[in-house]
């Protein structure tokens, strides 16, 4: 689908780099939500519903969908490629309650 990512950018907007921040050639979904070291901080509201980070199951069952809400709000994933290459997410607080 539609997103601010490599593999979009490769097919539809060829100008934009498809390299993730973090080095990576390609930057796809899969990439981000389970290998991308830039986003492992924010992995453990995924893994709290699904510990192998399963696609089917985050994106099929409400719990799933909960849990990929809180990693794209705390990690700012899929967000504008550009604000994504200027700078990493932020990094949690060591004392701030995960969402």
């Amino acid at each position: 689908g539609h997103g601010f990512r490599g593999d979009y950018y490769a097919r539809f907007v060829p100008s934009e780099s498809t390299e993730c921040q973090c080095g990576h050639p390609l930057q796809t979904r899969e990439h981000i939500l389970s290998d991308c070291p830039l986003f492992e901080p924010y992995r453990h509201h995924l893994r709290a519903v699904s510990h192998s980070i399963s696609p089917p199951f985050i994106l099929g069952t409400k719990a799933g969908l909960t849990a990929l809400t809180k990693f794209t709000q705390s990690s700012r994933a899929f967000a504008k490629a550009t604000a994504q290459r200027d700078r990493p997410p932020a990094q949690p607080h060591e004392d701030q309650d995960p969402l």
